[in-house]
Parts: C-alpha cells; sequence; structure tokens
C-alpha cells in the first residue's frame, strides 16, 4: 500500500515539474531576437521609406505678428447696366492667428476724361467698366422714346475699406500626396469710403466727383502654398449712399487674388 502512495505523489510531482517547465520555454520563444548585418538594415529602411504614407502634420508656420500683402483683380456684375473690373490692392496685418485688421483699396475708373455719348464713360473712353447687353438693348429699342432718355448718373471709381477679419476655420489637405496646403474660412465687416464720377448734368465733358461712407460685408477663402504664398477668394458687398438722389446702392465684388505673407518662415 505504502509503495502504491510513493509512485502517485511520485507521477504527480513529475507532471507538475514538466508543467511548470513549458511556461518558460513559450516565453523563451516569445522574445527571439533578429540580428540584420549593416547592408541588411539599410535594405529594410530603404524599402520602408519607399512605402511609406505622408501624414498630416502640425503646421510649420504661423501668421500671428506678421503682415500680409495682396494684389487681386474682379468683378462687380450686380449694376444692371455696368459691370466693373476692380484692381485690389490689399494689406493686413495678424494679431492672432484667427484675428487680423486688413485695409483695401480697389480702383476701376478711367485713365481720361473723355465722354462718349449722352456722357457714358465706359470700355471706350479707356475706364476698367464695361456696358452690359441690358444697356445696349435699352438704346436700341425702336420706339422706346421714354426708355431710350435713360442715363446713367453715377459711376464708382474707387474705394477703401478698413475691417477686421476673423479666421472661423483653418485646416490643411495633401496635394496629391507630395505637399500639405494650408487654408482658412474668413469673415469680415468693416466700413469705408467710396469715389463717384457723375456726368455733370448742364455742361457736355464736364465730370464731378463725390465720396460717401459705405460698409461692407465679406467672406473669403485663403490658400497658403509654401508658407507664405497664398491663393485667395474673396467676395464683398458693399452698401453706399448715392450720390445722386436718395437712398442706398449696392454692389457685389468677387475678387481673385495672390498674396504674400511678410516673414512667413518656419518656425
Amino acid at each position: 500500500m505504502g509503495k502504491h502512495i510513493f509512485r502517485t505523489v511520485r507521477s504527480a510531482v513529475m507532471i507538475l515539474s514538466m508543467c511548470a517547465m513549458f511556461p518558460c520555454l513559450a516565453l523563451a520563444q516569445t522574445h527571439t531576437t533578429l540580428s540584420l548585418d549593416e547592408p541588411d538594415r539599410d535594405e529594410v529602411m530603404e524599402s520602408a521609406a519607399e512605402k511609406a504614407i505622408a501624414v498630416i502634420e502640425k503646421r510649420p508656420f504661423t501668421k500671428a505678428g506678421k503682415g500680409e500683402i495682396g494684389l487681386g483683380i474682379g468683378t462687380i456684375a450686380s449694376d444692371i447696366f455696368l459691370a466693373y473690373l476692380p484692381v485690389t490692392l490689399r494689406g493686413a496685418y495678424h494679431f492672432k492667428e484667427w484675428v487680423s485688421l486688413e485695409l483695401s483699396a480697389s480702383y476701376m475708373g478711367c485713365f481720361s476724361d473723355e465722354t462718349g455719348d449722352g456722357q457714358v464713360r465706359a470700355a471706350g473712353q479707356k475706364c476698367m467698366r464695361f456696358l452690359t447687353p441690358s444697356y445696349d438693348n435699352l438704346i436700341a429699342s425702336a420706339g422706346l422714346t421714354q426708355l431710350r432718355s435713360i442715363t446713367i448718373e453715377e459711376y464708382q471709381v474707387a474705394r477703401v475699406d478698413i475691417a477686421p477679419v476673423f479666421s472661423v476655420f483653418m485646416g490643411k489637405f495633401a496635394l496629391a500626396n507630395r505637399a500639405i496646403a494650408h487654408f482658412d474660412l474668413n469673415l469680415s465687416a468693416g466700413l469705408g469710403l467710396l469715389v463717384a464720377e457723375m456726368p455733370n448734368e448742364t455742361e457736355i465733358g464736364r465730370i464731378d466727383y463725390g465720396v460717401s461712407v459705405e460698409g461692407a460685408l465679406g467672406l473669403g477663402i485663403r490658400f497658403m502654398f509654401l508658407d507664405l504664398i497664398g491663393l485667395r477668394l474673396d467676395f464683398r458687398e458693399y452698401l453706399y449712399g448715392k450720390q445722386r438722389g436718395k437712398g442706398l446702392g449696392t454692389a457685389s465684388e468677387l475678387t481673385l487674388g495672390v498674396s504674400f505673407l511678410l516673414g512667413g518662415g518656419h518656425e
């Protein structure tokens, strides 16, 4: 009886010992390391670099504390009889990444004092504006003498506006997986002055000028490339007092331009 008990205990000890050895063997296998010579290591790294996917990183430049200058050309097509081609110069200072103060000046006037038939001042008089088909159809209308007597009383010449600009949304995107471009969507609201010209009502060939206050609301988007070059698209809605008659006039302007961030290098 004693021999049977001794054999049973000895068998149990042997089984438990063998079971205890298996985790050690498994643990030793999981810590196996791969040793590579220098040529092999270089080949593995080059292969990984070829298969690497570019990822978006933190923006490497800042706008805060820097200036910006831009030049653009646009169109004002909200007038039924005239279409303007304003050339706009913009300058801004960025107080923060999302807040800046911008000064803009636009010119859409004439380079001569020549007046056309009926005191019309348009492209034929070297002006940066064109008569629309609506005006041509009006003049050509036969028998509508009461409409043909309508004249353009006021032309926009130039404007200067100042406005705070708020970049309400900023982001970045990849270009063909080769480079990263940054953009911001911005809103603005400001005040300015509009210079207008009016053909003199009594003296043919004479042009009078006047200045009125205007308000401006804006929406724009700016794309930044190479950390300092920007492509911008801006929409402005202007509300101003008319020089002749009573009431308010409106102008809707769309401008495409390029801008440069002054001192816009890497951090």
